[in-house]
């Protein structure tokens, strides 16, 4: 019986100094600009691009991952702390090897965006993303590497404003 008391004794010794060891351990999410922001509005992309309903694409798929992320509300520009412009700059189709009838494609998308904030626009920069896709046994079709590249940009995006923007 003194035998149990004692392991009981030194168990709960060992659990209070594990608490006090581990106690002053803890993770502090800071966000990266003021909580008063918690509102995007992200009118449609201007298409300086002859690909027909790029900028619909592209920004529908962008609003998508800003709706994933979770963390900004998507509203109209006259309710948001912060507007996201962009541009799509150029679309390209590039043909990666032919031989055979083994036809491998690349679908290049480069943006340029800029974020408002009140009166102060900040240029995020330019954003280019690719997407590999092949014809043989129609493993992707040129859409579909479109839409996933759209993507993409949407991920780099929310990850531009959450760790690159500065106020």
């Amino acid at each position: 019986m003194q035998e149990k008391i004692k392991l009981w004794k030194l168990g709960v010794v060992i659990l209070l100094l594990l608490l006090v060891l581990f106690g002053g351990c803890r993770y502090q999410w800071q966000a990266p600009f003021p909580s008063s922001i918690s509102k995007i509005a992200m009118p449609t992309f201007l298409n300086e691009t002859f690909e027909y309903g790029l900028e619909e694409t592209l920004t529908s798929l962008v609003k998508e991952e800003f709706l994933l992320d979770g963390r900004l509300d998507i509203v109209e520009e006259n309710e948001a702390d912060l507007i996201l412009e962009g541009r799509v700059d150029y679309y390209l189709k590039e043909l990666l090897s032919g031989a055979a009838g083994a036809e491998e494609y690349r679908i290049r998308i480069g943006v340029e965006v800029s974020l408002i904030s009140g009166e102060e626009r900040e240029v995020l920069g330019k954003i280019e993303e690719t997407t590999d896709y092949s014809l043989v046994g129609m493993i992707q079709t040129e859409d579909e590497a479109k839409n996933e590249t759209c993507r993409k940009i949407g991920q780099e995006l929310v990850r531009l404003i959450w760790e690159e923007w500065r106020r």
